[in-house]
């Protein structure tokens, strides 16, 4: 018989499998003590392999099947730490809960296996193991399964904050795996498939709530009447603004340049008469609080059309009035406050008011004998520090009213035949038999009675196309009536022989004095004196033009472009956590620039930090941005 015939079957098998394989499984396969496979393999009588197998694989060959849970021999303790070895098993153990539970989860239920297989009640598998493990089999503690994370989320549509916000305000279903928030893949597409992008070139409506002058949230309560043409509602994601639980606004640019332009031009808006609610409710407080006929502020509110006769008129009328005339028309009648209260306010005797109102330099009207005067006009009165009509400054002549008023020399001689001015003769001196008029009188005519762009470019000696160009820059919203100031205004700049003022040249150009100043103090324009008065300051008309075309295009200090990302943007940019890409700001890795109390990143400074990142990322299933993955695909 030959030496081989006497070989037992599991000689042969480790004489054939067992190069350099692990004694113990060896042992556990084939059920012989580790200290005879030892000797067996000692004798060098083993065949070479390509590589070892590992128990798995001499299992199967031994048994003809595939190990079980119980088929593997109790893990070893290896090294001087005493930590026990890694077996398939509890790998593949590791793998299913990963994305199940928490970390810290997975740890305890480890642990417990591995001393039920080691009998050790010491031993132990800790949440730092796991982690190690689980980075080694190519696995991430954010992986989960059935869905995906909020980060992974908000990488989808661009933004951290829409996603925050929408689970607060319980939209996107979510569960938690360790300290991540989950949400089902099912619930994630099926919350992307409700939101509503707006038209192409449509704005939000938002954005011309503060031209438009409106301070409250009316604007939105309008276009959900269908009040505003074009006006639609939409939940985008990925644009910049703010939203609301019901979506945002959105209109056509062509309709919100035609809102802006009416509301220039004073014309009226397309939800004036039409927010019946409330015209109703004031419309009844009106009518309860309608003030006499005697009221002459109400009649000058009304104008020659006279007091409305319905609602329907109402309704038409009341909206295009200012705020002080709608809050005159609703307010509790009264004749005014008598003479004792006018003097006590103003801290004057009733003579001497009765006296200002003798000279026309106080208003005041008789109610059954009684003299009472407007608080209106009794406030305005006291700013004018109580002007009793007999000092030299109360009165004007008729030139100067001409001058400065804008008033013909017809005009006032009917403005006194009527009784609304009030003249005196002067008596001595170089006054001796001059005429004169009240100058508060008259500037309460000039103010009721306005101008009209022909009358006051004829007042101007100019064009009406001269006069419209001098007015642009202003503060005049092209009214129908042209106030005095504005007229004085344009007069100002036409007497002006050396340019413009720090304050002309920002009302020309719509800015602040202070904007002015900065740009001056930046090189952006020159500033030259007036020769006949060194303190005085001017801006050339050269020097203006140049101020508006910075005012027209503004230097990329002044609004960041594109290029310049937040904090949330320039984390979805690299890939990273909100954390990480915080944490390379405050180390210095990253620059960034405080824009309006706000860190922001230069796009080409976070990519170049990105890529050293993602060269040697911590995870091997880490997903690098796609402008990286690009790159490396070029390269």
């Amino acid at each position: 018989m030959s030496k081989s015939a006497k070989l037992a079957d599991w000689e042969k098998f480790v004489i054939a499998n067992g190069w350099q394989a692990q004694a113990y499984e060896l042992a556990a396969v084939v059920g012989q003590p580790v200290d005879a496979i030892q000797r067996l393999r000692a004798t060098g009588a083993c065949s070479r392999l390509e590589k070892a197998k590992d128990f798995a694989e001499l299992f199967a060959l031994w048994h003809g099947r595939e190990p079980g849970e119980d088929d593997w021999p109790a893990p070893r303790k290896l090294g001087s730490h005493g930590t026990y070895e890694w077996q398939s098993p509890e790998v593949a153990l590791l793998a299913s809960l990963v994305g199940q539970i928490s970390q810290a989860a997975i740890a305890e239920v480890l642990t417990t296996r591995l001393r039920e297989k080691t009998g050790d009640p010491d031993a132990e598998r800790t949440p730092t193991a796991i982690q190690v493990r689980t980075n080694l089999i190519g696995l991430q503690t954010t992986d989960v399964v059935g869905g995906l994370t909020t980060a992974e989320a908000a990488r989808d549509i661009g933004s951290f904050a829409i996603v925050n916000q929408t689970i607060d305000k319980g939209e996107l279903k979510t569960h938690r795996v360790g300290r991540l928030h989950v949400i089902p893949y099912a619930e994630w597409e099926a919350w992307k498939a409700k939101r509503v992008f707006p038209p192409d070139g449509y704005v939000q409506l938002s954005t011309i709530r503060e031209p438009l002058s409106i301070k409250s949230d009316k604007l939105s309560e309008y276009a959900r009447m269908g009040l505003i043409p074009t006006a639609v509602r939409c939940n985008p994601y990925g644009t910049k603004g703010p939203s609301t639980q019901f979506g945002t606004w959105w209109i056509s640019k062509e309709t919100a340049d035609q809102l802006l332009a009416d509301r220039r031009a004073g014309r009226q808006m397309p939800w004036h008469g039409k927010y019946t609610d409330n015209l109703r409710t004031t419309y009844k407080l009106w009518e309860k609080r309608k003030h006499p006929e005697a009221c002459k502020t109400c009649a000058e509110i009304w104008g020659e059309q006279g007091v409305p006769q319905n609602f329907e008129e109402y309704s038409a009328r009341y909206p295009v009035l200012a705020h002080g005339a709608k809050r005159h028309l609703t307010r509790p009648w009264s004749p005014g406050i008598t003479l004792e209260e006018v003097a006590t306010q103003a801290g004057k005797t009733v003579q001497y008011v009765q006296q200002a109102i003798d000279n026309g330099a106080l208003a005041a009207t008789a109610e059954e004998g009684v003299q009472y005067v407007s608080r209106t006009d009794a406030t305005r009165w006291i700013a004018r520090k109580c002007p009793d009509g007999e000092s030299v400054r109360s009165w004007i002549t008729l030139d100067t009213a001409c001058d400065t008023y804008f008033f013909t020399m017809r005009e006032l001689r009917g403005f006194i035949d009527a009784g609304d001015l009030k003249t005196k003769l002067g008596v001595t001196g170089p006054a001796k038999g001059v005429e004169y008029i009240l100058r508060h009188q008259c500037g309460q005519l000039r103010e009721k009675i306005g101008f009209t762009e022909e009358q006051a470019a004829r007042r101007l000696g100019i064009t009406v196309e001269r006069f419209r160009h001098l007015v642009e820059g202003v503060d005049w919203r092209a009214a129908e009536k042209i106030p005095l100031v504005t007229v004085q205004a344009v007069r100002k700049r036409l007497e002006s022989r050396q340019g413009y003022t720090i304050e002309e040249a920002a009302a020309a150009l719509g800015r602040t004095e202070g904007w002015v100043k900065e740009q001056i103090e930046k090189g952006a324009t020159r500033v030259s004196r007036a020769k006949w008065d060194r303190r005085r300051l001017y801006i050339t008309e050269p020097m203006l033009q140049r101020l508006r075309e910075v005012s027209e295009q503004p230097p990329e200090v002044e609004k960041l472009g594109d290029e310049w990302l937040s904090l949330s943007e320039a984390a979805l940019e690299a890939a990273v956590s909100l954390a990480t890409l915080n944490a390379w700001g405050v180390k210095g890795e990253l620059p960034y620039k405080e824009h309006k109390g706000v860190r922001h990143y230069h796009r080409e400074a976070v990519r170049a930090r990105a890529r050293s990142y993602w060269e040697n990322p911590r995870f091997h299933r880490a997903v690098p941005p796609a402008w990286f993955q690009a790159e490396t695909c070029a390269a």
